[in-house]
């Protein structure tokens, strides 16, 4: 697992970074996201889940969890920031970091995300009726 610690409003941050399979990310996200207040606020979308994921989880404190997403095979998905753009980006900073070079990465974006997206050199692909395709090469 690896950590990086964030400032952010006052009080420390850390995203950890946990494979799919880990039972650690069950134990920590587990409770949050079959929580029916938190799926209600995902559109009713359950949080998939594979031993390809690879976790970026932002933690306050002991455990609280103030967001998440995960990647594979070069798709971001499975975001949940409470529509935090500056979480979003310490996120987004994170495991495009980790990217290979030459990974095409992909984000369904809601369109408050697109101007974070477009900071961050996604370009729009498609518009669908709820969500924007961005894309990216590293």
């Amino acid at each position: 697992m690896n950590t990086i610690h964030v400032e952010q409003k006052e009080s420390a941050l850390r995203v950890d970074r946990i494979w799919g399979t880990d039972t650690r990310l069950h134990n920590l996200i587990g409770p949050f996201i079959m929580n029916p207040v938190i799926i209600r606020m995902n559109g009713g979308y359950p949080f998939k889940n594979t031993e390809d994921h690879i976790w970026y989880v932002s933690v306050k404190n002991r455990n609280m969890i103030t967001g998440f997403l995960s990647v594979c095979n070069g798709h971001i998905c499975n975001d949940f920031t409470w529509k935090d753009n500056e979480l979003l980006a310490t996120l987004l900073e994170k495991a495009l970091s980790d990217m290979d070079t030459g990974t095409l990465a992909t984000f369904m974006a809601e369109e408050d995300e697109v101007p974070l997206l477009e900071k961050f050199g996604f370009n729009e692909e498609r518009r669908t009726v709820r969500y924007i395709k961005m894309v990216k090469i590293i």
